[in-house]
This record gives C-alpha cells, structure tokens and sequence, in this order.
C-alpha cells in the first residue's frame, strides 16, 4: 500500500518536531479502477460512496480490519486499487492510505462489495 503524502507529513512532523498527531474517529474506504496515487483522488469508482471500515489494534507493523465492511456501488467498472480516508465526503478529508487487490474485481451498479474481517491489511514495512 501506498502512504499519503499529508499523513507522511503528520507520521514525520509527529517523530521529528513533537508535535501532536490528529485523532481519527472514522477510517473510510474508496473503490478505484487504477491506483488512486499518493493524493487518493486518481481513478475513483464513479458516484460510488465512501463507507467506514474499522480496524484492530496493530500487531507486527500490520493493522487488519475487524469487522465486514460493505458498499454498493453507482457505477460499472473494473475496481483494482483502494484508498483510505479520515472523512466521508470528497474535497474535504485527507487521503491516509490506498493499495492494489490481490485481484481486480468487475462490477455493475447495484452490486454489493463486502470486505470480510480481516480481508483488508494495511502495514508499515
């Protein structure tokens, strides 16, 4: 997976200048039919909502999600990558992590994508 460049920033700023890291109440997820780059915004899965997804605690440099997260989708396309995100809404949250799927998934509008537990890892390697 991929860092943000603004989280980078915060991870860097937090170890090198002692300053507070911000507190993340929702961790949000976004489908992409590309890899969506250190910005996030690239190739997102047309008028496809966000959806929450949560994690538990991190053991070994890896952080799992622990419970199933769904979305359905808007939109028809190929979903290969996915991003992370501190908000739900478009424009106004930071970008925190985005990544390949072990396989790319076609879909159609109105299909249901449902993440099992544990089937999303995000580590610090």
């Amino acid at each position: 997976m991929t860092i943000g460049n603004t989280l980078e920033n915060q991870i860097l700023d937090l170890v090198f200048n002692n300053t507070s890291f911000p507190a993340i109440a929702t961790v949000w997820a976004s489908l992409h039919t590309a890899a969506p780059g250190e910005t996030g915004t690239g190739s997102p899965l047309a008028s496809t909502p966000r959806f929450s997804i949560s994690f538990g605690l991190p053991g070994s440099a890896t952080v799992a999600n622990d419970a199933t997260a769904s979305v359905v989708t808007q939109a028809s396309g190929t979903i290969t990558d996915i991003g992370l995100w501190d908000g739900s809404a478009t424009g106004t949250a930071t970008h925190l992590w985005s990544g390949a799927l072990t396989a790319a998934k076609a879909v159609n509008a109105g299909d249901t994508i449902t993440l099992a537990v544990g089937g999303l890892t995000v580590s610090l390697e």
